[in-house]
Protein backbone atom coordinates (compact mmCIF):
# COMPACT_ATOMS: atom_id res chain seq x y z
CA UNK A 1 0.00 0.00 0.00
CA UNK A 2 1.12 3.15 -1.22
CA UNK A 3 1.73 5.46 2.20
CA UNK A 4 -0.25 8.60 2.29
CA UNK A 5 2.19 12.15 2.09
CA UNK A 6 0.38 15.08 3.02
CA UNK A 7 2.28 17.41 0.78
CA UNK A 8 1.36 15.61 -2.26
CA UNK A 9 -2.57 17.17 -1.87
CA UNK A 10 -1.16 20.35 -1.31
CA UNK A 11 -0.93 22.43 -4.57
CA UNK A 12 2.08 24.04 -4.95
CA UNK A 13 1.63 28.08 -5.61
CA UNK A 14 3.59 29.75 -8.64
CA UNK A 15 6.84 30.96 -7.75
CA UNK A 16 6.97 34.04 -9.57
CA UNK A 17 9.09 35.72 -12.10
CA UNK A 18 12.18 37.80 -10.86
CA UNK A 19 12.47 36.30 -7.39
CA UNK A 20 16.05 36.92 -6.71
CA UNK A 21 15.55 40.24 -8.06
CA UNK A 22 12.77 41.08 -5.31
CA UNK A 23 14.80 39.30 -2.55
CA UNK A 24 18.23 41.18 -3.66
CA UNK A 25 15.70 44.66 -3.68
CA UNK A 26 14.10 43.42 0.47
CA UNK A 27 17.66 42.78 1.59
CA UNK A 28 18.79 46.41 0.36
CA UNK A 29 16.76 47.93 2.44
CA UNK A 30 17.73 46.06 5.11
CA UNK A 31 21.56 46.90 5.10
CA UNK A 32 23.38 49.44 4.50
CA UNK A 33 25.69 49.28 1.01
CA UNK A 34 28.73 48.32 2.89
CA UNK A 35 27.14 45.97 5.24
CA UNK A 36 25.62 43.76 2.07
CA UNK A 37 27.57 41.56 -0.55
CA UNK A 38 26.49 40.61 -3.72
CA UNK A 39 27.32 37.89 -6.49
CA UNK A 40 25.31 36.15 -8.44
CA UNK A 41 25.86 32.97 -10.94
CA UNK A 42 26.08 35.10 -13.98
CA UNK A 43 28.80 37.43 -12.28
CA UNK A 44 30.99 34.05 -12.00
CA UNK A 45 29.66 33.31 -8.62
CA UNK A 46 27.41 30.19 -7.99
CA UNK A 47 29.74 29.06 -5.31
CA UNK A 48 26.90 28.03 -2.64
CA UNK A 49 25.55 30.94 -2.02
CA UNK A 50 24.73 34.47 -3.63
CA UNK A 51 25.62 37.03 -1.77
CA UNK A 52 26.59 37.51 2.69
CA UNK A 53 26.15 40.62 4.92
CA UNK A 54 28.39 41.71 7.37
CA UNK A 55 27.08 40.15 10.60
CA UNK A 56 27.72 36.78 9.34
CA UNK A 57 25.04 35.88 7.46
CA UNK A 58 25.35 34.26 4.01
CA UNK A 59 22.27 33.91 1.26
CA UNK A 60 21.14 31.86 -1.28
CA UNK A 61 17.93 32.16 -3.27
CA UNK A 62 15.77 29.55 -4.84
CA UNK A 63 12.50 29.46 -6.72
CA UNK A 64 12.02 26.48 -8.26
CA UNK A 65 9.74 25.98 -11.54
CA UNK A 66 7.01 23.98 -12.37
CA UNK A 67 5.90 21.97 -8.97
CA UNK A 68 2.93 20.78 -8.75
CA UNK A 69 2.30 20.05 -5.02
CA UNK A 70 4.48 20.43 -2.36
CA UNK A 71 5.97 17.26 -2.22
CA UNK A 72 7.54 18.49 -5.45
CA UNK A 73 8.43 21.67 -4.21
CA UNK A 74 10.05 19.94 -0.60
CA UNK A 75 12.41 17.74 -2.63
CA UNK A 76 14.02 20.17 -5.03
CA UNK A 77 14.40 22.26 -2.14
CA UNK A 78 16.13 19.61 -0.20
CA UNK A 79 18.21 19.19 -3.43
CA UNK A 80 19.06 22.75 -3.30
CA UNK A 81 20.29 22.66 0.10
CA UNK A 82 22.52 19.65 -0.35
CA UNK A 83 24.19 21.25 -3.95
CA UNK A 84 24.81 24.37 -2.41
CA UNK A 85 26.21 23.10 0.93
CA UNK A 86 28.99 20.35 -0.92
CA UNK A 87 29.60 24.01 -2.88
CA UNK A 88 30.73 25.52 0.21
CA UNK A 89 33.51 22.90 0.59
CA UNK A 90 34.20 22.77 -3.15
CA UNK A 91 35.25 26.34 -3.46
CA UNK A 92 36.71 26.57 -0.18
CA UNK A 93 39.57 28.50 -1.34
CA UNK A 94 37.50 31.21 -3.31
CA UNK A 95 34.75 31.35 -0.47
CA UNK A 96 37.68 32.30 1.81
CA UNK A 97 38.80 35.17 -0.69
CA UNK A 98 35.55 36.31 -1.22
CA UNK A 99 34.24 36.32 2.43
CA UNK A 100 37.38 38.22 3.44
CA UNK A 101 37.31 37.39 6.99
CA UNK A 102 33.64 37.28 7.80
CA UNK A 103 32.75 33.78 9.20
CA UNK A 104 29.82 32.29 8.57
CA UNK A 105 27.14 32.46 11.47
CA UNK A 106 23.83 31.47 9.15
CA UNK A 107 23.18 30.28 5.92
CA UNK A 108 19.77 31.35 4.60
CA UNK A 109 18.03 29.70 2.51
CA UNK A 110 15.17 31.97 0.78
CA UNK A 111 12.66 30.68 -0.72
CA UNK A 112 8.84 31.83 -2.21
CA UNK A 113 7.20 29.16 -0.01
CA UNK A 114 8.02 26.27 2.63
CA UNK A 115 5.53 23.77 4.10
CA UNK A 116 7.80 21.07 5.90
CA UNK A 117 9.05 20.12 9.53
CA UNK A 118 11.33 17.67 7.03
CA UNK A 119 12.80 20.91 5.47
CA UNK A 120 14.03 21.99 9.01
CA UNK A 121 15.28 18.80 10.10
CA UNK A 122 17.04 18.10 6.47
CA UNK A 123 18.51 21.63 7.23
CA UNK A 124 20.01 20.57 10.43
CA UNK A 125 21.11 17.92 9.03
CA UNK A 126 23.32 19.42 6.68
CA UNK A 127 24.11 22.12 8.84
CA UNK A 128 25.76 19.47 11.48
CA UNK A 129 27.86 18.17 8.30
CA UNK A 130 29.27 21.68 7.23
CA UNK A 131 30.24 22.04 10.33
CA UNK A 132 32.18 18.43 11.02
CA UNK A 133 34.48 19.96 7.88
CA UNK A 134 36.01 22.14 9.70
CA UNK A 135 35.60 25.33 7.10
CA UNK A 136 38.00 28.29 8.22
CA UNK A 137 34.68 30.49 7.40
CA UNK A 138 32.31 28.75 8.92
CA UNK A 139 31.45 29.49 12.84
CA UNK A 140 31.28 26.58 15.15
CA UNK A 141 27.78 26.96 15.84
CA UNK A 142 26.63 27.42 12.02
CA UNK A 143 23.05 26.57 11.21
CA UNK A 144 21.10 26.80 8.01
CA UNK A 145 17.46 28.50 8.20
CA UNK A 146 14.41 28.22 5.42
CA UNK A 147 13.27 31.76 5.06
CA UNK A 148 10.73 33.51 2.60
CA UNK A 149 10.07 37.07 1.78
CA UNK A 150 7.77 37.52 4.66
CA UNK A 151 10.07 37.18 7.18
CA UNK A 152 10.91 40.79 6.12
CA UNK A 153 7.79 42.19 6.53
CA UNK A 154 8.54 46.03 6.38
CA UNK A 155 11.12 45.76 3.67
CA UNK A 156 8.86 42.62 1.78
CA UNK A 157 5.96 45.52 1.39
CA UNK A 158 8.07 48.45 0.22
CA UNK A 159 9.59 46.01 -2.46
CA UNK A 160 6.24 45.28 -3.50
CA UNK A 161 5.32 48.93 -3.97
CA UNK A 162 8.34 49.88 -5.62
CA UNK A 163 7.61 46.80 -8.08
CA UNK A 164 3.97 48.00 -8.64
CA UNK A 165 5.75 51.48 -9.49
CA UNK A 166 7.91 50.25 -12.07
CA UNK A 167 7.62 50.77 -15.79
CA UNK A 168 5.33 48.11 -17.44
CA UNK A 169 5.96 47.95 -21.05
CA UNK A 170 3.63 45.16 -23.15
CA UNK A 171 5.67 42.47 -23.91
CA UNK A 172 7.47 43.05 -27.58
CA UNK A 173 6.14 41.56 -30.95
CA UNK A 174 7.01 42.07 -34.31
CA UNK A 175 5.40 39.83 -37.47
CA UNK A 176 6.80 38.87 -40.61
CA UNK A 177 4.21 41.33 -41.60
CA UNK A 178 6.16 44.10 -39.78
CA UNK A 179 9.42 43.11 -41.01
CA UNK A 180 7.61 42.97 -44.93
CA UNK A 181 6.23 46.15 -44.78
CA UNK A 182 9.36 47.60 -43.40
CA UNK A 183 11.47 46.19 -46.42
CA UNK A 184 9.06 48.07 -49.18
CA UNK A 185 8.48 51.57 -46.72
CA UNK A 186 12.12 52.34 -46.12
CA UNK A 187 14.23 51.09 -48.98
CA UNK A 188 17.36 53.74 -48.44
CA UNK A 189 17.71 52.44 -44.38
CA UNK A 190 17.33 48.95 -46.27
CA UNK A 191 20.23 49.92 -48.63
CA UNK A 192 22.57 51.57 -45.83
CA UNK A 193 22.27 48.18 -43.52
CA UNK A 194 23.04 45.63 -46.61
CA UNK A 195 26.01 47.56 -47.50
CA UNK A 196 27.17 47.92 -44.10
CA UNK A 197 26.77 44.58 -43.65
CA UNK A 198 28.69 43.28 -46.42
CA UNK A 199 31.66 45.64 -45.15
CA UNK A 200 31.31 43.65 -42.05
CA UNK A 201 31.58 40.28 -44.18
CA UNK A 202 34.84 41.21 -45.65
CA UNK A 203 35.91 41.94 -42.35
CA UNK A 204 34.70 38.85 -40.82
CA UNK A 205 33.29 36.01 -43.48
CA UNK A 206 31.16 34.24 -40.88
CA UNK A 207 28.82 36.43 -40.57
CA UNK A 208 25.66 35.61 -42.27
CA UNK A 209 24.47 39.16 -43.26
CA UNK A 210 20.91 37.99 -44.47
CA UNK A 211 19.84 36.75 -40.73
CA UNK A 212 21.80 39.58 -39.41
CA UNK A 213 19.83 42.07 -41.70
CA UNK A 214 16.65 40.43 -40.20
CA UNK A 215 17.61 40.42 -36.77
CA UNK A 216 18.31 43.94 -36.90
CA UNK A 217 15.37 45.12 -38.34
CA UNK A 218 13.80 42.89 -36.06
CA UNK A 219 14.97 44.50 -33.23
CA UNK A 220 14.81 48.51 -34.51
CA UNK A 221 10.66 48.08 -34.83
CA UNK A 222 10.47 46.23 -31.38
CA UNK A 223 12.57 49.47 -30.20
CA UNK A 224 10.01 51.51 -32.08
CA UNK A 225 6.89 49.90 -30.63
CA UNK A 226 8.32 50.34 -26.90
CA UNK A 227 9.15 54.26 -27.21
CA UNK A 228 5.37 54.54 -28.42
CA UNK A 229 4.24 52.86 -25.93
CA UNK A 230 6.44 55.23 -23.35
CA UNK A 231 4.53 58.44 -25.25
CA UNK A 232 2.58 57.62 -22.05
CA UNK A 233 5.17 58.54 -19.93
CA UNK A 234 6.62 61.07 -21.17
CA UNK A 235 9.20 61.84 -18.17
CA UNK A 236 10.59 58.46 -18.74
CA UNK A 237 10.61 58.61 -22.34
CA UNK A 238 12.51 61.55 -22.30
CA UNK A 239 15.06 59.78 -19.63
CA UNK A 240 15.79 57.31 -22.53
CA UNK A 241 16.21 60.03 -25.39
CA UNK A 242 18.41 61.71 -23.00
CA UNK A 243 20.70 58.45 -22.79
CA UNK A 244 20.71 58.00 -26.37
CA UNK A 245 21.80 61.18 -27.19
CA UNK A 246 24.62 61.18 -24.93
CA UNK A 247 25.07 57.73 -25.95
CA UNK A 248 25.05 58.81 -29.89
CA UNK A 249 27.08 61.88 -29.43
CA UNK A 250 30.20 59.65 -28.11
CA UNK A 251 29.67 57.58 -30.84
CA UNK A 252 29.94 60.12 -33.15
CA UNK A 253 32.70 61.56 -31.61
CA UNK A 254 34.75 58.24 -32.31
CA UNK A 255 33.16 57.76 -35.88
CA UNK A 256 35.34 61.31 -36.67
CA UNK A 257 38.71 59.79 -35.66
CA UNK A 258 37.58 56.48 -38.26
CA UNK A 259 37.50 54.32 -35.44
CA UNK A 260 36.68 50.57 -37.04
CA UNK A 261 33.52 48.73 -35.68
CA UNK A 262 33.48 44.56 -35.40
CA UNK A 263 30.64 42.44 -33.96
CA UNK A 264 32.81 42.43 -30.80
CA UNK A 265 32.56 45.87 -30.24
CA UNK A 266 28.68 46.29 -31.34
CA UNK A 267 28.07 44.21 -28.83
CA UNK A 268 30.07 46.02 -26.29
CA UNK A 269 27.87 48.99 -27.19
CA UNK A 270 24.65 47.25 -26.67
CA UNK A 271 25.80 45.88 -23.30
CA UNK A 272 26.84 49.63 -22.12
CA UNK A 273 24.01 51.05 -23.82
CA UNK A 274 21.80 48.98 -22.20
CA UNK A 275 23.37 49.22 -18.63
CA UNK A 276 23.05 52.78 -19.01
CA UNK A 277 19.13 52.48 -19.75
CA UNK A 278 18.90 50.22 -16.39
CA UNK A 279 20.92 51.94 -13.82
CA UNK A 280 19.88 55.53 -15.07
CA UNK A 281 16.25 55.76 -16.00
CA UNK A 282 14.15 54.92 -13.04
CA UNK A 283 11.93 51.86 -12.93
CA UNK A 284 13.11 50.36 -15.91
CA UNK A 285 13.40 46.92 -16.39
CA UNK A 286 16.91 44.98 -17.31
CA UNK A 287 15.06 43.15 -20.32
CA UNK A 288 13.77 46.38 -21.23
CA UNK A 289 17.18 47.94 -21.17
CA UNK A 290 18.38 45.04 -23.41
CA UNK A 291 15.81 45.40 -25.55
CA UNK A 292 15.72 49.24 -26.00
CA UNK A 293 19.58 48.66 -26.73
CA UNK A 294 19.27 46.08 -28.92
CA UNK A 295 16.59 47.97 -31.45
CA UNK A 296 18.95 51.13 -30.96
CA UNK A 297 22.04 49.14 -32.46
CA UNK A 298 19.81 47.96 -35.15
CA UNK A 299 18.93 51.96 -36.15
CA UNK A 300 22.62 53.35 -35.34
CA UNK A 301 23.86 50.88 -38.11
CA UNK A 302 20.69 51.94 -40.60
CA UNK A 303 21.35 55.10 -39.86
CA UNK A 304 24.50 56.38 -37.91
CA UNK A 305 26.88 56.36 -36.31
CA UNK A 306 27.66 52.48 -36.27
CA UNK A 307 29.46 51.99 -39.62
CA UNK A 308 31.92 49.28 -40.45
CA UNK A 309 35.21 50.03 -41.89
CA UNK A 310 37.85 47.37 -43.83
CA UNK A 311 41.69 48.34 -43.38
Amino acid sequence: MTQFDSLAEIPALPSGDEFEELVWSILQRRYPPEKLRYFPAEMGGDKGLEGFSSDGIAYQCYADENSIDLRQRTDKQRAKLNRDTLKLKKNKNELLALLDGVKIRYFFLIVPQFHATELVAYANTRAKEVREWGLPFICSNFEILIKTPEDYPGEYQAALQDAVASIQLPEPSVSDDQIEGFVREEPALLATLGRKLETLKGIQPNVKTPELSTTFTKWYLIKEDMMESLKSMPQTREAVESQRRMMQEDLEFKSAFGETQTNQSVMKIVDEYAENLHSRVAGLKIGDAKRLSRGQAGEWVMRCPIDFKAG
